[in-house]
């Protein structure tokens, strides 16, 4: 008996110790530093969904033991992370005995653990808030060359509408976050606050009377991957930050050389594309610094209506010798060069200590036409124009940056030190023109002035991890910032702005100025500055095992509109691994732009005459609020806008490679900078002619307005058909409403004028779409590479009651569908962008028996200038990458 219970134990400990070999998994491997190979200790290596965690020792090396019931020959993912690198993800398959995962090298430079929603290192599933990652593969692979399409192309609650005859918005495009204003998004480089552009947007476009960000400034081929924080983050961040914050993490390190060209067309004949870019990554030292420079030609294309007005005299309505279209309505030509650099060195041999610096040039032409004006009318001299002309606008826009800084740690603390300078100037040149007040003399090309934006910023970030009996470390964070923001506007040459006398060909006054953008005039000239301080504080870390809150609050004093103080709290928590729930509630604010405050102008608008009722050229005025018009008008001098931001939400995972998410928000925003209506009523005249001027507007806060709305998104990655499989879906819901408006000032309504109208409010209401849909389909199988792309573009409303009466525009699929294949160095692609040539609805007029006709008797422009997917059609293009 005790030799059968001898042998019957000997026996189970030999099957435990079996089972054990055959189960448990030990992982090794080393951690080291990109640019030279060298050890890097103290880097934390996990796999996050086993709570399994461990340290590289001073070797670089570590070895982290999977329980043996974990074991069972699933993959798993090791995630690398350490402040000052970049993060990495690598896969292990899990098949028991020791697993030797090669070495690991991390790049020095900015990651995507530390930049936005969250200041806690390796607090990426931890977070509270919604944070979209748009990674390296899915920007390659885009049909666009444009940062702003790139976005717009996978992220549904990024609007990127294509205007056409906008002025200067043809060449710098606004883009918004959640149906709000261009100007109440926050963009970041590295997590570093990204400059304006100078352009204030004024014509009759989505973001009239802002200052956005122009994305498209920077190569795509310098992106690492694309963040987007889809809540409200000024008590984290600063002014701007309502709608939330898109940070680019731009690519670091040394990378072999890669030449890429894209080429492409529409199937229509125009919109001719090229873009070449050169990118690599240099070592320097310890460190490294990468490069990219593009060169981007586009071609116009142009999705005009015929006009069938009389031309050249009365009675030849279609009948005349002008060709058709005579007006250029679709994108405008565009010459981009544009230069990024990111350079990184370790300062000591453990490569805690840093230093970086990076920054961009770009030099952008464009071209693109106004109003086609015709030899029948008065102002046109047929000296010069025997057949009319189309005047173009041709700026040029220069963009430059530069920041720089150290990070590292130092006395257990983590710090970040920075200073920063950008500037944005955009050039206006007036091209096949003429100044009618000049007579049949005037010059043809005119230099009409220039805008400019720079900033100064000096950033101090710090922040540790302290034990504080708490379930995990409390991350502690706190910092202060200075910034200095700058806007100039120049003159333009007299002849481009001055009244010359002249009577036009029929003896009346002749409209002076370039026709199409008549030049800043010295009156206009300004250069003024301003500054602001600001410090904050960020706590974050977990209550309890399953509850982690974060709390931020910042204080930020401006030299011109005092100071303000916000907050922010995150919570968050998860049952189980596989469950969380999610809140933020913050305040936040923005300071009106000096381009809001300061910037003034007189632009030709066509809107109704109301003596006629007619469509008729306007010389608008856009005043500051502290001129003699705006004052006489009932201006008050602008204040910030104000915010208060909720939000809710849950993430499930009930796979390790399937996430769904479900987020709801809720945004009120009081005192909204909006423009007023354009003032041209005939009692008005006497008051503005003397200024050179048939109409008058300002900006003023008008509106308080209220967004509600949610975002679903599933992603899941099986392994299908021998290859890797990426599947993803994302929805946006958003509806703004206006909840309040300050009333007409008295002396304006004397007037017979409204502050406010119901034009401007359907800009805020329906001029964006209410919802969007994305679909994204991608398998690698080998050398071949399948990307698909379907959008759903929602239903949104025309901006102007003029010649179109209040239309609903329909909800739109688009499909875009790539094929390449990898050949040693080589890849070769070819896809099409709008593969099934999807239009928006076209606009339509009122007919005199009320109802509606498709029929344009008297408009050249065919679409909706608010389209979200432009007009272009279908766009096929080929794609060659060489790796050196």
């Amino acid at each position: 008996m005790r030799k059968f219970s001898a042998l019957f134990l000997c026996l189970t400990l030999l099957v435990a110790a079996s089972a054990v070999a055959q189960q448990n998994a030990t992982i090794r491997g080393r951690v080291t530093i990109a640019a030279d190979g060298s050890a890097l200790p103290g880097a934390t290596v996990s796999i996050d969904e086993m709570n399994l965690t461990t340290v590289t020792g001073a070797d670089g090396r570590f070895e982290l033991i999977v329980p043996a019931a974990r074991a069972n020959g699933q993959t798993a993912k090791l995630s690398i992370t350490m402040q000052g690198f970049q993060p990495r993800t690598v896969n292990v398959a899990l098949n028991g005995g020791e697993q030797t995962v090669r070495e690991l090298p991390l790049k020095v430079g900015f990651g995507q653990e530390i930049t936005v929603g969250s200041r806690a290192v390796g607090a990426e599933q931890e977070r509270a808030v919604p944070v979209d990652v748009i990674p390296q593969r899915q920007i390659e692979t885009s049909p666009s060359t444009e940062t702003n399409q790139v976005i717009q192309k996978i992220a549904p609650s990024f609007n990127f509408p294509r205007p056409s005859i906008s002025d200067g918005t043809d060449s710098v495009r606004p883009a918004t976050l959640r149906g709000l204003g261009p100007d109440q998004l926050l963009v970041m480089l590295n997590g570093k606050r990204r400059h304006a552009s100078a352009l204030v947007n004024a014509n009759n476009t989505v973001g009239r009377g802002s200052s956005g960000v122009d994305l498209n400034a920077i190569p795509a081929s310098a992106i690492e991957s694309i963040e987007i924080l889809r809540d409200g983050a000024a008590a984290q961040y600063g002014s701007d930050a309502i709608a939330g914050v898109i940070n680019l993490v731009m690519k670091s390190g040394a990378e072999p050389l890669k030449f890429d060209v894209k080429a492409g067309s529409t199937t229509h004949g125009d919109g001719q594309t090229l873009n070449t870019a050169l990118s690599g990554g240099l070592a320097v030292g310890r460190g490294a610094l990468f490069l990219a420079g593009e060169h981007r030609t586009r071609y116009e294309t142009n999705r005009a209506n015929p006009d069938l007005r009389d031309q050249v005299v009365a009675g030849d309505a279609g009948k005349n010798s002008i060709a058709q279209p005579n007006t250029h309505y679709g994108d405008a030509y565009e010459r981009d060069v544009m230069l990024f650099g990111n350079f990184n060195l370790p300062l000591t041999d453990d490569g805690k200590q840093i230093f970086y610096a990076f920054g961009g040039f770009s030099n952008r032409h464009g071209s693109h036409g106004g109003n086609f004006r015709r030899p029948i009318q008065n102002d046109v001299w047929l000296q010069l124009y025997p057949i009319g002309f189309l005047p173009l606008i041709e700026p040029r826009i220069v963009d430059q940056s530069l920041n720089a800084g150290a990070r590292g740690e130092m006395a257990s603390w983590f710090y970040d030190f920075s200073a920063g300078y950008a500037k944005n100037k955009f050039r206006f040149n007036v091209t096949n023109s003429e100044n009618a007040s000049l007579g049949p003399t005037s010059p043809t090309r005119f230099y009409a002035g220039a805008l400019g934006d720079d900033q100064t910023t000096v950033n101090l970030d710090l922040s540790r991890q302290f034990g504080v009996g708490l379930a995990g470390p409390l991350n502690v964070a706190f910092g202060a910032e200075f910034r200095r923001d700058g806007f100039q506007e120049k003159a333009g040459e007299p002849a481009s702005y001055i009244d010359g006398g002249h009577p036009n060909r029929v003896g009346g006054k002749a409209t002076p100025g370039a026709q199409v953008f008549p030049g800043f005039q010295p009156s206009n000239e300004v250069d003024v500055s301003r500054n602001s301080k600001a410090v904050y504080v960020d706590l974050e870390g977990d209550l309890l095992q399953q509850v982690r809150l974060g709390v931020a609050a910042r204080y930020e004093n401006f030299s011109d509109f005092g100071s303000t103080t916000n907050g922010k709290i995150t919570a968050r928590y998860s049952p189980f691994k596989q469950l969380l729930f999610r809140a933020a509630a913050s305040t936040g604010f923005r300071a009106p732009s000096l381009n809001q405050s300061y910037w003034s102008a007189i632009s030709t608008n066509f809107i109704i005459n109301p003596a006629t009722g007619n469509t008729e050229p306007f010389q608008v005025g856009t005043y500051r609020v502290n001129s003699p018009v705006a004052q006489a008008l009932g201006a008050q001098p602008l204040k910030p806008e104000k915010s208060k931001n909720l939000s809710a939400g849950v993430v499930l995972q009930p796979l390790s490679n399937l996430e769904l998410t479900a987020d709801f928000f809720h945004i009120d925003v009081d005192h909204r900078i909006v423009y007023t209506g354009n003032f041209n009523q005939p009692a008005l005249q006497p008051l503005i002619q003397p200024f050179g001027a048939t109409a008058a507007r300002f900006l003023t806060n008008a509106i308080n307005t209220r967004t509600n709305g949610y975002d679903l998104v599933a992603n899941y990655q099986p392994h299908l058909f021998g290859g890797s499989v990426d599947l993803s879906a994302a929805y946006s819901n958003n509806k703004t409403k206006i909840v309040g408006q300050v009333a007409t000032p008295p002396q304006l309504a004397g007037f017979g004028q409204i502050l406010f109208d119901n034009q401007e409010r359907r800009r805020f209401e329906c001029g964006q779409p209410k919802d969007n849909l994305r679909l994204l389909q991608s398998m690698n199988r080998g050398g071949w590479s399948a990307t698909m792309r379907e959008s759903r573009y929602g239903e949104f409303c025309s901006l102007t009651l003029l010649a179109v009466d209040a239309q609903t525009y329909a909800a739109r699929w688009l499909t875009d569908a790539e094929v390449s294949y990898n050949w040693n160095r080589y890849t070769f692609a070819v896809g099409a962008e709008n593969l099934f040539d999807q239009y928006p609805d076209r606009n339509r007029l009122r007919r005199p028996d009320g109802n509606f006709t498709q029929q344009i008797n008297n408009s050249v422009n065919a679409y909706p200038i608010n389209t979200p997917f432009g007009m272009n059609g279908r766009f096929v293009y080929s794609r060659v990458s060489v790796r050196f």
